[in-house]
């Protein structure tokens, strides 16, 4: 027992040297193959130039490849455990392998076949000696719960890349794992809650560092101290000098990933950053990863940022990552150069496809938050799952160094400004069949939207304006969040139940019971987007039925009917004085109604009340 208090205490103290030393900038962190400088626990696994790291030299590897599934031993200095056990890895692959667990803070914890607080997991999923993979738990301050997580993953036997992750609210969760690597059902098991970060680094064995690639980072913002996050961030690292044409989504290639190094990663730089928001706050413990909106922004920004080298002294060699720091990332992404910009608005689920998680599969809110689709614009790196239906689609590919937004007076609704083009194919939400597509354009050029086009199976309608009635929105999410919750979406709700009232008063319409479900939708945001399909449905319905009114009076009346009639006559029965008059009333009603003016096209419905009243008797 005092043996172990002593090698406890030297490895404490060189850990505590080490960092000393590296702030001061008397020494560099310890990197591969360096291991065997530092505490016992870290000798143990050290690794080779190459980063190769194998089971079958320990003395004890004799004694492990007898085991029988399900055995195990203590190694005599009791400060590791050797088993065999079985179990599946992330693509459900079953292994029979050995896993070598070190107590790295001799806490006993080997009693119970290991903990999470600063153990080590290592795991030779077929038992021929070879590490395939390292599950590293760190805890950096002391308090008995991990803080870091390293899953190292080696081929044929060397270490190729590493998932990191970094406990920002000290909740103790981060990775849920399968096998010993990451898996589980999904990272919904894992910390996409509160704050937090993971990512990845790829090993440079020419340099024996870590470098960026791939999801680096993945962040995670709790906005309100609820233990929910409102914003999410996605960084893809990728070569600077990679081909999107023949290699569109390397970000998500893990044939990369796992391959040796190469000299094109040396250069790195993000290529594509995936900037979601929770813009109704309705993230939290019965509504989690509520997200509604986000940029999809391509281009080419070096990974080169101020405080991005993360040193830990507690971490196996290499001891140093690359990441852009949890705390400046935001403003990284509110800065970032895009040439392409991609802009989603979820306005409801969507009925043919389930990628949310547990009870609430039906609403496909995503841990990765509100992303791109790989449909009419291709952005390369954005990854999937995605949602089809009911998702708004804004792309430009006007050059931007700030994200830049507008509310539409025409729509009601916050657009993406020098998008030149966009689309929504509204249906499938609720129980509802498809029921069409909104296009919406840029046909002038000057940053906003003047043209939208309705396509409802039978029912069309375009509407172009002359004036955007745009207004410019300074970039900051929470003051967004504000205005849209309690400004614009309660009033474009009064405006649209306005309207729909004057429509029904002169023409009743039956709402299909499918849009109760969705009225009632515990977000607003949702609401209104049923409320608008609706409205355009009722619409659709209104101004057929009095334009088909119009035609068959106009019709059917005499070439002389007016000079037949007497005045009294002309004004209170049907006639093509009336029919006409009611015709040019639909011309401005639909005029009104293509530049958002609901509450002065409902006036006109209410003050043209007589007109429609004469017509109905037709």
């Amino acid at each position: 027992m005092i043996r172990t208090l002593e090698l406890t205490a030297m490895g404490l103290l060189l850990a505590m040297l080490a960092l000393g030393q590296y702030m001061a900038g008397a020494t560099e962190p310890l990197e591969l193959g360096q291991g065997v400088d530092g505490p016992w626990w870290m000798a143990e696994t050290t690794l080779t130039k190459s980063g190769a790291l194998r089971l079958d030299d320990k003395p004890w590897w004799t004694r492990a490849a007898a085991l029988e599934s399900g055995d195990s031993f203590v190694l005599e200095d009791g400060k590791a455990l050797v088993r065999r056990e079985s179990f599946l890895n992330r693509s459900g692959k079953k292994s029979d392998g050995i896993v070598w667990v070190i107590d790295d803070d001799e806490d006993e914890s080997l009693r119970d076949g290991g903990d999470t607080d600063s153990d080590c997991y290592v795991a030779d999923y077929n038992r021929d000696g070879a590490v395939d993979r390292m599950v590293d738990y760190i805890d950096s301050d002391g308090d008995g719960d991990p803080d870091e997580m390293d899953i190292r993953y080696f081929v044929d036997g060397e270490l190729r890349y590493c998932w990191f992750g970094d406990d920002i609210d000290d909740d103790s969760a981060m990775w849920s794992l399968s096998g010993y690597e990451y898996g589980g059902p999904s990272f919904f098991e894992g910390d996409p809650y509160g704050n937090s970060m993971v990512y990845m680094n790829k090993l440079d064995t020419e340099k024996g560092t870590w470098a960026p690639i791939s999801e680096c980072p993945f962040a995670f913002y709790d906005t309100d101290s609820d233990g929910f996050s409102e914003v999410v961030v996605r960084c893809s690292a990728v070569p600077l000098s990679y081909d999107p044409a023949i290699d569109p989504d390397f970000a998500n290639d893990y044939g990369h990933f796992g391959a040796p190094w190469k000299p094109l990663l040396s250069n790195m730089g993000i290529v594509n950053i995936r900037y979601s928001f929770d813009v109704d706050n309705l993230s939290s413990k019965d509504t989690p990863l509520h997200y509604d909106f986000g940029f999809n922004l391509v281009g080419a920004a070096p990974y080169e940022f101020p405080g991005m080298r993360h040193f830990n002294p507690k971490r196996r060699p290499p001891q140093t990552t690359t990441v852009t720091p949890w705390k400046s990332l935001r403003d990284i992404c509110d800065h970032y150069e895009a040439r392409e910009t991609g802009f989603s608005w979820r306005e409801n689920p969507d009925d043919t496809i389930s990628i949310g998680y547990g009870d609430r599969r039906e609403d496909d809110y995503r841990w990765e938050g509100v992303f791109w689709i790989w449909e009419r614009r291709f952005m390369e790196n954005t990854g999937g799952p995605c949602q089809k239906w009911n998702m708004r689609r804004e792309y430009s590919t006007t050059s931007a160094s700030s994200r830049t937004l507008y509310y539409s007076g025409v729509d009601q609704r916050i657009h993406l400004k020098h998008a030149q083009e966009g689309w929504i194919q509204a249906g499938h939400f609720a129980g509802l069949d498809g029921i069409g597509e909104i296009r919406m354009f840029d046909t002038d050029a000057n940053g906003y939207f003047d043209r939208w086009e309705y396509d409802f199976g039978t029912w069309k309608r375009v509407a172009t304006v002359r004036d955007e009635k745009a207004k410019d929105i300074p970039w900051d999410y929470e003051a967004l969040s504000k205005t849209y919750t309690q400004k614009i979406l309660p009033e474009a709700m009064k405006a649209n139940e306005g309207f729909l009232a004057a429509m029904s008063a002169t023409h009743p319409f039956s709402i299909p019971a499918e849009f109760e479900q969705a009225l009632g939708n515990e977000s607003t945001n949702c609401q209104r987007y049923a409320q608008d399909v609706l409205r355009e449905l009722q619409y659709a319905d209104f101004f057929t039925h009095w334009s088909d009114v119009v035609t068959d009076v106009l019709a059917g009346q005499p070439m002389d009917d007016l000079r037949r009639l007497g005045p009294q006559a002309r004004a209170t029965q049907p006639s093509s004085q009336t029919a006409w008059e009611l015709r040019r009333i639909l011309s401005q009603l639909d005029q009104l109604y293509a530049q958002g003016d609901l509450e002065e096209a409902g006036k006109l419905i209410e003050a043209s009340a007589k007109t429609f009243e004469i017509l109905r008797m037709e």
